[in-house]
């Protein structure tokens, strides 16, 4: 709608019928309906390479390179979930352990040889937030995405993956893409509630494939801030 607006503005057409008015919306909606179709079983390099212009390779166990990066992993791997268990992560819940054994797998990464950091995105800032958790750099390049989970969770359809384009993607170079995923049991301190990792899985990702699901969203400045006050119909205080 806004296309069609603009380009009658700059040649100097400001009169739009109610017939293309009505056509144009149609138009919209039946643009809208199919983007809010969701679709499944994506592979996931394919949407990497259409959103960031950069491949997601292939693990080859017959690469030296390839070997020897995946031997550091699994020292780094092991060596996190041991401190993690060892100090145990306290918080309230489960789904917020995973962002506190990010710091205990970064600095295994380091103590092993690799150079791990919060991911750099395209316009050359740190971003945390967002796919992938970790950038390694050096001679084999990659990427790996944190995640924890619990036995009794590890075979539901729940959704835990996530990744959303972005201007400014995190995904700068091809590279291989890893997951890595602890399991989490919950365990009593000193009266205090604690999880701590008592398994692990790596898993290579491009074979992995994803489900879209549109979504549509506003923040909370449109819709109960300075930007909603011409929508609003009244406010109060409760006495």
């Amino acid at each position: 709608m806004k296309i069609h607006v603009h380009t009658l503005l700059a040649t100097g057409l400001v009169f739009l019928s109610t017939a293309a008015v009505a056509q144009t919306n149609a138009h919209f909606i039946a643009t809208l309906g199919e983007l809010a179709r969701p679709e499944k079983q994506i592979p996931f390099k394919a949407v990497i390479e259409a959103t960031t212009h950069f491949h997601v390779l292939d693990f080859d166990t017959n690469n030296p390179a390839h070997i020897e990066l995946h031997k550091k992993l699994l020292q780094a791997v092991a060596l996190a979930g041991e401190r993690a268990a060892k100090e145990g992560i306290a918080t309230a819940r489960a789904n917020e352990a995973g962002n506190h054994i990010e710091p205990f797998v970064r600095t295994a990464l380091r103590e092993v040889g690799l150079l791990a950091r919060a991911p750099i995105n395209a316009a050359g800032s740190t971003q945390v937030t967002g796919y992938p958790d970790v950038e390694i750099t050096g001679a084999t390049p990659c990427y790996v995405e944190l995640k924890t989970y619990s036995a009794t969770t590890v075979n539901t359809t729940q959704r835990t993956f996530y990744y959303s384009p972005s201007e400014h993607p995190k995904i700068t170079r091809d590279a291989l893409h890893f997951l890595l995923a602890y399991e989490l049991a919950k365990q009593e301190r000193d009266g205090k509630t604690v999880f701590v990792p008592v398994h692990w899985k790596l898993r290579s990702l491009e074979n992995l494939a994803v489900d879209l699901k549109f979504e549509f969203n506003q923040s909370n400045r449109r819709l109960y801030g300075d930007d909603a006050k011409t929508a609003q119909l009244s406010e109060g205080a409760i006495k």
